[in-house]
């Protein structure tokens, strides 16, 4: 039994280290912030996210007040008035998907830039997460759109 146990546990890390090792090596991140804790930045959740236009998700890694640039000037928003701009952005851009093309720091600031695609049309834009803190706590401090 315990032999049964002891497979298993192994199968299983196996299992989250090939799909969390691509995803690592593409975003040059840390494992630790890929799978995230309670009090850290879970990238798979907020990449999921914005595949699926949930605004609660985005909003969830935030910090108090969010800068928001969405096709326009840039704005400061409370925590529930961007979480209302963004479900109004995903309800007028529905997604039909988002691609990660890049990860970049700066000083205390990460940047992830990726291209999201409209569901049902050519369309897609440009999208810029900038996430600011340090390890492993890092908090979306910004979400620039450009169309492209």
């Amino acid at each position: 039994m315990l032999m049964f146990q002891i497979a298993r546990f192994e199968a299983c890390f196996l299992a989250k280290f090939c799909i969390a090792v691509p995803i690592v090596l593409l975003l040059g991140a840390k494992p630790e912030v890929v799978w995230g804790q309670a009090d850290t930045l879970n990238l798979v959740v907020v990449l999921d996210g914005l595949s699926e236009g949930n605004a609660d998700v985005l909003v969830a890694h935030a910090e108090d007040y969010l800068e928001l640039a969405l096709l326009e000037q840039p704005r400061r928003y409370t925590r529930s008035q961007a979480l209302y701009v963004l479900r109004e952005f995903f309800r007028a851009y529905a997604p039909a998907g988002f691609r990660l093309d890049r990860s970049m720091t700066q000083e205390e600031e990460w940047w992830l830039t990726g291209r999201y695609t409209v569901l049902g049309e050519e369309q897609t834009f440009r999208f810029y997460l900038r996430f600011g803190g340090s390890y492993p706590a890092y908090r979306l401090m910004a979400i620039q759109v450009i169309r492209t």
